[in-house]
């Protein structure tokens, strides 16, 4: 009985264990007038990821990095044109596996670039 009860719960740590391996690593780019955070932004080549764009400012701005997307394999969510327009305050998530390399990325709004709004997506 004791050697069923053992198996049981080695069983059952296996089966809870195995959804959080699954998971997708998850990384939030905070956006904001003038600015990307985390900078650069460092993702695992092969490994799935959830992006997570979060504009904290009231106005709208993109994520753009075309090479990067383009490069990439979009399980779920939008980067249409190779970049994530978000609306004030709004956050989108993207599902991705990214392909290794270093890959510009910037706001294409009117002189945001120049304003500070360039970034690095370092892919290892």
């Amino acid at each position: 009985m004791k050697k069923l009860r053992t198996a049981g719960i080695a069983g059952l740590l296996m089966m809870i264990g195995a959804p959080v391996a699954a998971q997708p690593a998850a990384q939030t780019i905070l956006v904001w007038s003038f600015g990307f955070s985390p900078h650069p932004v460092h993702l695992d080549a092969g490994r799935r990821v959830t992006l997570y764009f979060v504009n904290r400012s009231g106005s709208r701005h993109d994520f753009t990095a075309g090479q990067f997307f383009t490069s990439s394999v979009i399980v779920s969510g939008d980067a249409h044109g190779g970049e994530v327009e978000l609306g004030p305050h709004e956050t989108k998530r993207i599902n991705l596996i990214p392909r290794a390399g270093n890959y510009p990325a910037h706001c294409s709004h009117f002189f945001h670039k120049q304003m500070g709004m360039s970034d690095e997506i370092v892919v290892d």
